[in-house]
Order: structure tokens, then sequence, then C-alpha cells
């Protein structure tokens, strides 16, 4: 699954021209390189149209639709396919493992099978998050330069998900990244879910801070003292190139093997991240232009009495 909403990458698959059955997007991530997984690998091409953004209100809250089909989305066919579920179905309102929708029995290995959440019930549901980078340029942006700023635990369950947002502040112009991205609580294969989007933070204040530079969770779930504090990346996991975490032997306390998910197990609180902001107030006007390669320029300069030296600028 994947949140839909506007300004997202992948909108209409691998195209430009409206794909109301869109979904490209969903699929899982497992055994890539960074090329294939950094949000979503190819979707990276196929941005949203230009002035397209997922608005991101400063200390307030937004809301994107997790779906497993653009169709069972309002941003296809008018929402006429919508249901309160990702996979447009209608199931029981305490959808579980032990609570069988005759018409979608669990899977094999005990899941529930559609919408495929990787879980047992809402409460097994790992949990989601949203991350943005202030680097705004596609071609050059990385892991290192998203900060995770909104965690939803127990999702995704239901397609309606919301986001509390803390006192981020402005983009540059053309807006900033963002990406969601989870990791399944082990019910199911390994893997994990991104997909990336143009986003505009709304209702900035010019007092806001800036986002520090995050660092990768750790795993501590049997000592919250090892919990990072503080800006944290996205936690990349099973993937061929570039994993962030180590994870320890065993099981974790669930009795399942270890799974880095967007939970207390990382360091990732529920709601609003609002430790993620450095001293430093963030500018007023932005800098909108990537940061330029450093550049050395030699030259000779001559001083009256001493001999002619050379000196390194950086331009």
């Amino acid at each position: 699954m994947v949140a839909y909403s506007k300004g997202m990458f992948c909108k209409n698959d691998y195209g430009t021209a409206d794909a109301p059955n869109a979904a490209i997007a969903i699929s899982p991530l497992w055994n890539l390189t960074w090329n294939d997984w950094f949000l979503h690998g190819k979707c990276r091409q196929y941005p949203p149209p230009d002035g397209e953004f997922l608005n991101i209100p400063s200390n307030g809250n937004f809301t994107v639709e997790i779906a497993s089909n653009r169709a069972w989305t309002t941003l296809s066919y008018n929402g006429n396919k919508a249901t309160d579920w990702p996979d447009g179905k209608v199931h029981p309102d305490d959808y579980n493992t032990d609570v069988i929708d005759p018409d979608f029995p669990p899977t094999s290995c005990g899941c529930l099978s559609s919408p495929n959440m990787h879980a047992h019930n809402e409460s097994d549901a790992a949990g989601t998050a949203f991350a943005i980078s202030y680097n705004n340029d596609i071609n050059t942006v990385n892991v290192s330069d998203f900060t995770v700023f909104s965690v939803l635990p127990n999702t995704p369950f239901r397609r309606i998900a919301t986001y509390q947002v803390p006192n981020l502040p402005a983009c540059p112009v053309g807006g900033c990244l963002c990406a969601w991205t989870w990791i399944p609580n082990h019910c199911g294969q390994d893997n994990m879910f991104m997909n990336g989007y143009r986003c505009q933070v709304t209702g900035a204040t010019a007092t806001a801070k800036a986002v520090a530079s995050p660092v990768p969770a750790q795993w501590c779930e049997s000592d919250p003292s090892q919990c990072i504090i503080g800006p944290k990346q996205m936690t990349i996991q099973f993937q061929a190139q570039g994993n962030n975490v180590k994870l320890p032997p065993g099981i974790q306390k669930d009795g399942g093997w270890p799974s880095p998910g967007y939970n207390m197990k990382m360091g990732f609180k529920s709601g609003a991240q609002t430790d993620i902001f450095s001293t430093a107030t963030a500018p007023v006007t932005p800098n909108t232009c990537p940061a330029s390669a450093t550049v050395t320029v030699t030259q000779t300069v001559t001083v009256t009495s001493k001999p002619s030296r050379r000196r390194s600028l950086s331009g």
C-alpha cells in the first residue's frame, strides 16, 4: 500500500496521462540497490505536475489516503470506489484474523490477506511515517537529507490516515521533498515501502527553528536508554544496499524476529516529532538553490616588500 495524495510521485504510474488505476507505487521494496528503492526508484522520474503539492500545515495536521490502488481513493472515479478500507472492500469494524471475513481468509502465515497490511489486526500494524527534506532537488537528495517529522502508530490499516506536524519552517521556493514510508512488523515477507512527494509547509512562522541534520535510528526495545533522541533518518532495512540499522540477534518482545518499524522499538514516539530542531532560527527567505560544488581558484598576489604568494579561495 501507499499514501495517495496530491503532490505524489507516480500518481499516474510511469506516465503523465491520468491513470485512475495507478498502483506502481504500492510495490514492496526488497533486496534492491539504492537506485531502485530510494523514493521508489523509477518513480523519481515521474513527479507531480508543476505547482501541485502535498500541503503540510506547520503545527497542524494533514490527511492522506492509504490504499492498494488509486482507484480506491477520492483521487479516482470521484471517490465512488472508495470505502473505509485500503482495498475498496467492506470489512468488519473489528477486522482481524480472529474475526474472519469469509471472502478474504487469512494468508498461509496467518495474516490479514486483503488489504495486505502485514498484520493480524490493527494493534499489530507496524506504524508509518512522513519525512521531509529541505533539499528539493530530486537529482541530488539522499536519505541523509530526510528527517522523520511525523509517525502514525497502528497504520497502515484504514484508508484515511491523519498525521500531526511539528513547528516546521517554511520550504524554499519550489517546495520541499517529502517521503512516506513503513516497514512491516514481520507478518509476511521482510520488505519496506517508500514513496516521494512534492510538499509545501504552510503557515510557517518566522521564528521557526531549522530542522537539524538527522542520524539513523537504532534498536532500543530492550533498553530505552539506547534510543536516539533528536532528528532521525528514515529507517532502511532488508535491502541489498543502504541498510542503516543493525538488528539484534534472537527475537523481539512480541515473539517475532526483530523488525525496525516506526515505533518505540526504534525510538520513534507517536505523533509530531518535536525533537528534530536545531537551536538556530530558519532563514526567513530560505536558499532556493542546491548547494554548488566547491571550486578552488588559484591566484598570484603581489604584496609590497614580500615575495608573491599563492592562496586558495573557495567559490
